[in-house]
């Protein structure tokens, strides 16, 4: 396993494959001297913004975006204060391209009155 030898663990879309419960105690885990005692390290890609509060710091934590080409951003790079949970900055679009514009949802919805978009 990773946390004997070291080395890296990465799994994509992390929440699609444990509960919210287990990968926060994995994250956990990663974070723990006294159980990954030979610096192994936890690279994952989720949908759940609330992973992000598990995290005492901000220079760990990448935000990718794709807008004008795919690239990723530190979040420390972005988001300078610890007063803010990590997963509001998110969900609030305070971080910028992480929420869904309103033009876009307004776009959407009026797509699915007119009967242009279906469920199938």
């Amino acid at each position: 396993m990773v946390f004997e030898e070291g080395g890296y663990l990465i799994v994509d879309e992390i929440e699609n494959h444990f509960n919210h419960e287990i990968v926060a105690t994995l994250t956990r885990f990663f974070m723990n001297k006294l159980v990954n005692k030979n610096g192994a390290t936890l690279i994952f890609s989720t949908h759940y913004s609330e992973l992000l509060d598990e995290f005492d710091h901000n220079d760990g934590i990448y935000i990718v975006r794709n807008k004008n080409g795919i690239y990723a951003q530190k979040l420390s790079e972005i988001l300078q204060k610890n007063d803010i949970k990590k997963s509001e900055a998110f969900e609030s679009n305070f971080l910028g391209g992480t929420v869904p514009t309103y033009d876009s949802y307004i776009q959407l919805k009026e797509a699915i009155i007119s009967g242009k978009i279906r469920e199938t």
